[in-house]
This record gives structure tokens, sequence and C-alpha cells, in this order.
């Protein structure tokens, strides 16, 4: 969350994004086990949303905070005038998702290595937003 709050920096927006997909790619390998066996189970999938509701987190805020910070390099000039950061935010996320779907379902000879994945997925991104 640290790096999806933080203001425009010295590091290039390429750079941020790359850091971020690595993060992003990581973090939702370790949770997709977890995530496949609360969608195994209505009920519990129920009540993991209304907990995590209760305490104002869920997959949402990861987006939020992501599309805050490219409003933020957008605003800093950062990031073409045209640039939909919701839309941007939501490519790189769910590319992110995607890879872990594909991790466990067929297994780490299929994905992309994530030192090459996270600077791809941000490079290809740079050139749509930039």
């Amino acid at each position: 969350m640290a790096a999806l709050t933080a203001e425009p920096g010295e590091r290039t927006v390429e750079e941020s994004l790359t850091d971020i997909a690595r993060r992003a790619a990581l973090f939702y390998a370790d949770a997709m086990p977890l995530a496949a066996s609360l969608f195994a189970e209505p009920v519990l999938l129920g009540r993991h949303r209304e907990g995590v509701r209760e305490i104002g987190a869920g997959p949402h805020v990861v987006l939020d905070a992501l599309e805050g910070r490219l409003v933020r390099e957008r605003d800093a000039g950062r990031l073409r005038d045209g640039a939909d950061p919701r839309a941007a935010a939501s490519l790189l996320l769910g590319a992110c998702f995607q890879r872990a779907f594909f991790l466990h379902f067929s297994g780490a000879e299929v994905v992309q290595p994530v030192e090459e994945f996270a600077p791809a997925i941000a490079r290809t991104l740079w050139a749509a937003i930039s």
C-alpha cells in the first residue's frame, strides 16, 4: 500500500508501475489458494465479505489506491491528458491476478517469471498512458 499511496517522486512512472506489478503479482499468487477456498464455500465467502467490509478493507481498496496514485501522476503532468487512471489500474491489477490464476491452475512452467512479467506489464501499460 505504501507504493500505491506514495506521491510522484524521483522514480519514473514506469519504474513505479514495475514495482507495483511485481508486488501485486506476488501477493495475488500467495492469496489465490485462500481466495479459491472462499469462493468454493458461499457461506464462508459471505462471512468473509462482511468481515472485510466491517474493517474497511477489500480488493477494491488496492484498485482505488492505484487509481489515486495514477491520478496524482496525471496531475503532476506525468501521464497524458486522456489517460484513464481507473482503467489503467484495472489493467495492471487484472493482469497480475490472471498471472496468479495461471500459476496455480497450470503451473509455474506456463507463466512468465515475475522478474520478466512485472516490467513487461509496466512497460506496456506505460506505453498506453504516457
